[in-house]
C-alpha cells in the first residue's frame, strides 16, 4: 500500500537517544556492599537500568528498520508522473513496498528531511547529490533517472526566423544561476554564440512572464518549459529550438539514496526501481488512465494541454529503463561549477550506484513486461 502527502517545510523528527549513565558511585562501578540484601539492590537496579536505556533506544531502531519508505519530490511537474502512478496503479504494492509520497516543493527543504532521516530516496534536480559531496557527505548517490535531457523550448517573435537571427536580440529566462538560464546559455555557446557579449539575457522571473515579455515585446526570445510552451505556439510565436533534442545530456529528474541503504536494502531498492519501469510500461499502454492521474497531480483540467504534454513526455522523455550515467552528470557538475568551482573536481562516477538498475535488467525484468 502506498500513500502521498504534501509537506511544506519538514521539521526534524526528534528520535530516541541512547544515554549512557555511569552505575554506582565513584568509578562508575557498581559497589559491592558486605550488609545483607544490598548487593542484590544494586543487581536489581542495574537491570532496570539496562532495560530503560535498551526503551530509549528503541525510537531509533524503528526509525532505521521503519517499513514504509518515504520517498521525495520537489514539484508537481509532468517528469514525476512514472513516481504518481507507480503509487496511484498500485506498482509499489505490487512489488513489495510501502511507499509514502512527500512533496516537499524545494532542494534545501529535501536535504533538510534527508539529513533528519524522515526521507528515504530523494527525487528531484541532479545538483542535490554534488552540493552534498563537496559538502563531505559522500554516501548519498544517484541510484536512477527519470528524465536526462533538458525540458525546455526556445521561442521567438515571428521576425526571429533563426537561432542564427538571435544574435543581439533579448532572451528572457526565469532567473539567472538556475537550469533554465544554463541550458539557454549551453545552447547558444554550442551555436557558436559567447552568450555574455552576443546576446543579452534578461532575468524575467516565473515562466509565465516570459510569455507575456514575448507578448508585450520587452524580450525577442524566451526559453519556455510546460505548459507556457503550448501556449507560445498557440499564440503564433515561432519555436526555434526543441532543447530536449539538442543532444545535451542532463539528469534533471533523478534518484538519490545513500549508499549504505541501497546496498542494506537491496530487495527494496530492486522493487523500487521494477515499480518505475512499470509505471513507464503504464504510461504507453494505458494513455487514458495515465492523463487522469496526471490532471489530479498537477491539478490541471486543460485536457488538450495534458494531452499534448502527456504525448510528448512519453515520446520524448521518459526511458524505458531509469538508468544514469556519468554522462549524464558532466553538464549537471559545469552548471554547479559555475559557483563551486570544486565541482569539476568531481569524478561523476563517484556519484553513482548502478548496480541497483543494473540487476533488475540483468533479471530480464523489462524483456518480460515488454513482451506482454
Amino acid at each position: 500500500m502506498s500513500s502521498r502527502k504534501r509537506v511544506p517545510g519538514l521539521g526534524s523528527r526528534v528520535s530516541g537517544s541512547t544515554r549512557n549513565p555511569k552505575l554506582g558511585t565513584r568509578n562508575g562501578e557498581p559497589k559491592v556492599s558486605v550488609f545483607p540484601g544490598l548487593a542484590h539492590r544494586w543487581k536489581t537496579r542495574l537491570f532496570v537500568m539496562v532495560c530503560l536505556i535498551w526503551l530509549l533506544a528503541l525510537p531509533t531502531v524503528t526509525l532505521a528498520q521503519r517499513k514504509t519508505l518515504r520517498v521525495s519530490y520537489p514539484a508537481p511537474a509532468t517528469v514525476y508522473l512514472p513516481l504518481w502512478i507507480a503509487s496511484e496503479a498500485g506498482l509499489f504494492s505490487k512489488h513489495g513496498l510501502d511507499v509514502e509520497l512527500v512533496h516537499v516543493g524545494s532542494s534545501p527543504i529535501a536535504m533538510a528531511a534527508y539529513l533528519a532521516g524522515e526521507i528515504d530516496i530523494l527525487g528531484g534536480g541532479g545538483s542535490a547529490g554534488p552540493n552534498a559531496y563537496l559538502r563531505g557527505q559522500r554516501d548519498l548517490v544517484f541510484f536512477g533517472a527519470m528524465n536526462k535531457k533538458f525540458v525546455f523550448s526556445i521561442y521567438a517573435h515571428p521576425s526571429v526566423s533563426t537561432v542564427a537571427a538571435v544574435r543581439s536580440k533579448r532572451i528572457g529566462v526565469t532567473r539567472f544561476g538556475g537550469t533554465m538560464d544554463f541550458a539557454t546559455r549551453h545552447f547558444l555557446r554550442q551555436n557558436g554564440f559567447d552568450p555574455g557579449r552576443e546576446v543579452t539575457m534578461v532575468q524575467v522571473g516565473r515562466v509565465q512572464d516570459i510569455l507575456s515579455g514575448l507578448i508585450a515585446g520587452s524580450v525577442d526570445v524566451g526559453t519556455m518549459a510546460f505548459p507556457y510552451d503550448i501556449k507560445a505556439k498557440e499564440s503564433g510565436f515561432r519555436e526555434l529550438a526543441d532543447l530536449s533534442q539538442s543532444g545535451a545530456r542532463y539528469a534533471s529528474s533523478s534518484f538519490l539514496a545513500k549508499r549504505q541503504f541501497l546496498a542494506q536494502n537491496k530487495g527494496r531498492a530492486e522493487g523500487f526501481v521494477r515499480a518505475i519501469i512499470e509505471a513507464m510500461q503504464f504510461i504507453r499502454v494505458r494513455r487514458d488512465d495515465g492523463i487522469k492521474i496526471l490532471s489530479r497531480y498537477t491539478r490541471m483540467s486543460d485536457m488538450k494541454v495534458l494531452a499534448q504534454t502527456y504525448d510528448y513526455h512519453s515520446r520524448v522523455i521518459w526511458p524505458r529503463v531509469p538508468e544514469i550515467l556519468p554522462e549524464d552528470l558532466k553538464l549537471v557538475l559545469e552548471e554547479l561549477a559555475e559557483a563551486n568551482p570544486k565541482a569539476r573536481e568531481i569524478d561523476p562516477a563517484e556519484l553513482i550506484y548502478g548496480s541497483v538498475v543494473k540487476d533488475v535488467v540483468a533479471s530480464g525484468f523489462v524483456e518480460r513486461l515488454y513482451a506482454r
